[in-house]
């Protein structure tokens, strides 16, 4: 097991050879990437990546704080559900409502991957390219939808 010293330190390595990583892909696809995550231009949606010892994920979170209006942001996305699916196939899960850790209550859109573990660096290579090729086609996909989704937010 690892101290919590360690585990930082690990977790730590992990995210900066990611951005790394990024800087690869980056050069493979032949244009510059940078994630949106939390900048997403759409208040209460975020773009992230889950990271748990043996599970994955790529997530668009819908975290207003407001339930009714979270399921109508939800549902407004639902609208523009094939263009979001676009590239994932059956693998993409929609969740109306999730219950994190922190009591707090959220509507996500994701794809995982289980299995490997963060500990042994050798997973890496494939959890970061899990990462990195997920991330970009939900962002691309969500880029397609954001300004009418910016506007038929404002109208809540």
């Amino acid at each position: 097991m690892f101290s919590k010293a360690e585990s930082k330190e690990l977790k730590q390595r992990f995210w900066k050879s990611f951005a790394n990583y990024t800087r690869y892909y980056s050069k493979k696809i032949g244009e510059p990437i940078s994630w949106m995550l939390y900048d997403t231009g759409v208040k209460g949606v975020e773009m992230k990546f889950g990271f748990e010892k043996s599970s994955y994920s790529v997530v668009l979170e819908v975290n207003e704080v407001n339930d009714d209006k979270r399921f109508e942001i939800f549902l407004i996305l639902n609208k523009y559900k094939n263009i979001l699916n676009e590239g994932f196939g059956d693998e993409i899960i929609w969740a109306d409502d999730i219950q994190l850790a922190e009591k707090k209550f959220v509507s996500q859109i994701y794809v995982c991957m289980e299995g490997l573990k963060y500990h042994n660096s050798d997973n890496w290579p494939e959890i970061f390219q899990f990462y990195a090729d997920n991330m970009y086609k939900l962002q691309r996909n969500f880029i397609e939808i954001q300004d009418i989704l910016q506007e038929e937010i404002k109208s809540l």
